[in-house]
């Protein structure tokens, strides 16, 4: 069953069609819903000049691990209703009797021949009698088997240098760590080393925009107080991941920066007090207009926007071109301050020190979510949040957490292996870490 682009970068897609179907529960009293899963790849996105890898294959296959699709309709009144509709070809259309009323719940899970669920959806509607179109998106079913296997696909480096951050872009995944190591994969299973004489150093931060990948250096000056660092910017074009050259070179004092992040044809890098931007990929750095925030570590793009976080002050400034910031409270309590950022989803994804979560769209205005860990009886060090899958993971030293409903349920995963980043790529997530010098892991097939 061939099923668009988007489905299999987590999103298995439920959309509505015109065309008769099967109809797969039937009763007085109820509401046509109609329901057609598949479509062709072509349809679903847009064709990009690279002519790599995409984040999932250009084939879009449904697994073949996912042999039905089952349908739960629940509310009020009535027993659940469960229809299991096998898989049978590219386009499948199903009409659902759902019994009148409001509230009604429709779950939508792809299965195996298990029965267990690897993707999943949920919608609410009001049955009113008059015939409904649906669309339900479906993201990956904590229960999937794939996440509970993880296998090294990179163990290979010529030096002792550890990865430890990821950043992908025009179809190729870039690894990079200590001593200047640097790999790269356009489909997330072969990896090819990319270091380079011209990077040397630690890589504190790693980024993708504007057909440049950068990655940062920082080197700390202790002879004397207080403290200044060194932050050197290396680039290469996503044409040629092999060629590495000096970009702009940024001094800081106290702390060093620590993130990057593109948009809009601007990279800002954040660290300390400070966030810098630069509009010739990474040449030249100039300080944005930002003031009240200590401790920025962090910095992510999405919807049109920056947002970083500090662990002082307003806790959040948001900016919509890297240079001028508005700061703003994310609402934690005192006691605790923030963690982690990432985007995804259409969703910034925020973390705090007591493993409590937020979200936002905007960046301004944020949303506590389900805590994903009771860190008042665990010491956890928290490294990344990445997105994929239709969710987020959450990566810190006690293994990885999962969010496939924006951060209201998270299911712990204990990957066996010490994970520092991670990203989805390729209809997997993959991960660098410290089990053997440069490891680089991958989960099963999603």
């Amino acid at each position: 069953m061939v099923l668009p682009a988007v489905v299999l970068t987590g999103f298995l897609l439920v959309a509505t069609l015109a065309g008769c179907g099967a109809s797969a529960v039937t009763g007085d009293g109820t509401t046509a819903v109609k329901v057609t899963i598949g479509g062709s790849a072509a349809s679903a996105a847009p064709a990009t000049a690279s002519s790599r890898a995409t984040p999932r294959p250009l084939s879009a296959t449904i697994p073949s691990t996912v042999t039905a699709i089952r349908f739960t309709i629940r509310g009020a009144g009535f027993a659940d209703i469960v229809q299991t509709v096998p898989v049978t070809g590219t386009t499948m259309t199903v009409t659902l009797q759902v019994p009148d009323g409001p509230g009604r719940t429709i779950l939508v899970e792809a299965l195996d021949s298990n029965g267990i669920s690897h993707f999943r959806g949920v919608t609410v509607l009001d049955a009113a009698g008059v015939p409904l179109s649906i669309t339900i998106g479906m993201a990956v079913d904590p229960s999937n088997p794939a996440l509970q296997t993880w296998t090294v696909v990179a163990n290979t480096i010529a030096t002792s240098g550890v990865l430890n951050h990821l950043t992908q872009g025009d179809g190729i995944v870039l690894a990079g760590g200590t001593s200047g190591e640097l790999l790269s994969s356009t489909d997330g299973v072969s990896w090819t080393s990319r270091s380079s004489q011209n990077l040397s150093g630690d890589i504190a931060a790693l980024a993708f925009g504007n057909n440049t990948f950068l990655a940062m250096t920082s080197t700390g000056n202790f002879t004397a107080l207080p403290v200044t660092w060194t932050n050197r910017f290396f680039g290469a074009t996503s044409d040629n991941v092999a060629d590495w050259t000096a970009r702009g070179t940024v001094g800081t004092v106290g702390l060093p920066l620590e993130g990057i992040a593109f948009g809009g044809g601007t990279f800002v890098a954040v660290g300390d007090n400070s966030a810098l931007y630069s509009l010739d990929n990474g040449a030249t750095w100039s300080p944005g207009t930002i003031s009240g925030m200590q401790g920025l570590s962090r910095v992510a793009y999405g919807n049109g926007r920056f947002v970083t976080m500090g662990v002082a002050g307003d806790n959040v400034a948001v900016s919509v071109d890297g240079i001028a910031w508005t700061t703003s409270p994310i609402g934690i309590p005192a006691s605790e301050f923030p963690d982690l950022l990432g985007f995804g989803n259409g969703l910034f994804l925020a973390t705090t020190s007591a493993g409590n979560v937020y979200t936002s769209a905007d960046g301004a205005t944020w949303l506590q979510r389900t805590q994903y860990l009771d860190l008042s009886t665990a010491d956890i060090s928290v490294t990344t949040v990445a997105a994929g899958g239709g969710g987020f993971m959450i990566v810190t030293s006690s293994g990885l957490f999962f969010t496939f409903d924006s951060g209201d349920t998270w299911t712990a995963i204990d990957p066996g292996i010490s994970v520092f980043d991670g990203t989805f790529w390729n209809g997997a997530f993959v991960t660098v870490g410290s089990t053997g010098p440069g490891s680089v892991f991958r989960s099963g097939d999603l």
